[in-house]
């Protein structure tokens, strides 16, 4: 009779290297199907999205500066002819469960600055660091 052999014993290094590519085949997961393995907190900021892209949509179309017009629909991406209340909409709450989806991934222990939905973070990230050195 065919004995059954025994677990191999793993070394440190073996279980490190399983735990890397479980790691890394998560994370490909969740970058293939984003928005599927969120955290309940960020499904629940999210679900702020609509309203908070239609006011924001609302304050932008109802302003009589058409340079701050301009300005917001230039960072948003739209050309002139794309303007439209949807449109405004559906692009401020794209980039809205965006920014939620990308900052749920993010371990929670980070000192990153979170990226802001209408600046470059490169020159926020340096402003912030200047402002740091400042106050010390």
């Amino acid at each position: 009779m065919a004995g059954i052999p025994a677990p191999r014993k793993t070394s440190h290094v073996d279980r490190k290297l399983v735990k890397r590519a479980v790691k890394i085949s998560l994370d490909d997961l969740r970058e293939k199907n984003s928005g599927l393995f969120i955290s309940s907190r960020a499904i629940q900021i999210r679900s702020y999205a609509p309203d908070l892209a239609k006011t924001l949509a609302g304050l932008i179309l109802s302003s009589s500066d058409l340079n701050f017009q301009g300005e917001c629909f230039s960072l948003l991406g739209l050309q002139s002819q794309e303007v439209g209340t949807e449109n405004v909409e559906n692009c401020i709450k794209e980039r809205i469960v965006s920014i939620i989806e990308m900052n749920d991934k993010k371990q929670h222990k980070t000192n990153e600055v979170e990226p802001f939905l209408f600046e470059d973070d490169r020159v926020h990230g340096v402003e912030l660091q200047e402002n740091n050195k400042e106050n010390e």
